[in-house]
């Protein structure tokens, strides 16, 4: 892989010799111990660090940074040891605003991208401030149900917190599918990326869609870097024989996948908690129904220790094929990191393709089971 010299894209990044043009940021930070230390930093591409280029100390609740920056730059305002924001160095005025005693209240406004990306922020903060308010209101009945061990009272709690948890969900969702072509999308997509929560390929996809200054600004390199090293995501390869699974099933019963191959079999790694999971298994059920009868199984690993709510899972999406849960010495066996991946057997049980799950998945699987 082709790499700027770090050297290089620090020019790129940022130049302090401001001439007519450049940013400014006006921060206003509240209930920050005066004369703190404010530092500027901006990630590093080739090491996903942020590393500090101005410091500037708090006087009267405000500070200032200028520079330039050729192209946006994801970048964090540390306002003390424990404390940083996201902000997005670009051309114009930055007007940053925090309260320690209300961090709900942070705000970057002023330029396309800082606005677009406080739009979207406070769209989560409205359904957290909604979530905290819920369970607050409810902390003495959890309590209470936990001592008692209230089933019924536990899970109506459970389901009612988890609409919040959802609403938050789709908010990403539509901002990665609506709105790819943005900063406030390309933040979203390093940041699942980097902890290894969105399938290699549907990353792709995405960052392909991504604005070529998105592409040459620092998080964009930084996404590049995450994508090209993906390929070692796993320890077992294409051409691996693949190792031999067994478990519990929904009802109790060890299973095992070499008892279970079809002419293909898919190996998919998931877990109920997990948002991208459940955004490709519509393309798992669609693929399972069309291609089951011609010799296609699937074998599913849960990573998760929550028997009921896999359970639930599987019923409520209409997950129609074989299940195991809570083995996390498969992952570590598989060298899985993210999730969900997929691995797809021959019927000799070895590993012709990993995490194919865009649009030509059916030329691979003609190819094994015909039309």
């Amino acid at each position: 892989m082709r790499t700027l010299p770090l050297v290089i894209i620090a020019f790129l990044l940022m130049s302090f010799t401001i001439k007519d043009k450049g940013f400014l940021i006006k921060g206003i930070a509240k209930n920050i111990p005066e004369g703190e230390m404010i530092y500027l930093k901006v990630l590093n591409p080739e090491t996903n660090n942020f590393d500090a280029i101005d410091s500037v100390r708090l006087k009267n609740n405000s500070f200032e940074f200028k520079g330039n920056t050729t192209y946006p730059t994801y970048a964090l305002l540390e306002l003390s040891e424990n404390v940083t924001e996201l902000v997005v160095l670009e051309n114009g005025i930055i007007n940053f605003q925090y309260d320690y005693n209300d961090d709900l209240s942070t705000s970057a406004i002023g330029t396309k991208n800082n606005n677009e990306l406080n739009a979207f922020h406070n769209n989560i903060k409205r359904v957290q401030k909604k979530a905290n308010a819920y369970r607050d209101a409810n902390q003495d009945l959890l309590t209470q149900a936990i001592k008692d061990n209230n089933r019924e009272v536990l899970e109506r709690l459970s389901n009612e917190f988890k609409v919040y948890v959802k609403d938050i969900n789709d908010i990403i969702t539509n901002q990665l599918t609506q709105h790819s072509n943005s900063f406030t999308s390309s933040v979203i997509l390093f940041q699942r990326i980097d902890n290894k929560n969105i399938d290699t390929n549907e990353a792709k996809l995405y960052y392909n869609q991504l604005a070529d200054n998105i592409k040459q600004s620092n998080i964009g390199i930084a996404i590049k870097n995450l994508l090209d090293n993906s390929a070692a995501n796993t320890l077992v390869k294409i051409g691996d024989k693949a190792l031999d699974i067994s478990g519990k099933d929904p009802n109790g019963e060890v299973i095992s996948l070499y008892d279970n191959l079809g002419k293909v079999t898919i190996i998919h790694f998931w877990a109920p908690w997990c948002p991208a999971c459940h955004e490709t298994l519509p393309t798992i059920k669609s693929i399972y129904e069309k291609y089951h009868d011609k010799g296609l199984n699937i074998f599913s690993i849960a990573l998760d220790d929550n028997k009921e709510e896999w359970i639930e899972s599987i019923q409520k999406e209409g997950l129609n094929w074989l299940h195991i849960y809570n083995l996390y010495e498969i992952q570590l066996q598989y060298g899985v990191k993210n999730i969900p991946t997929v691995f797809v057997l021959d019927e000799n049980g070895t590993v012709i393709d990993i995490n194919h799950l865009e649009v030509d998945f059916d030329q691979l699987l003609t190819k094994y089971l015909g039309k």
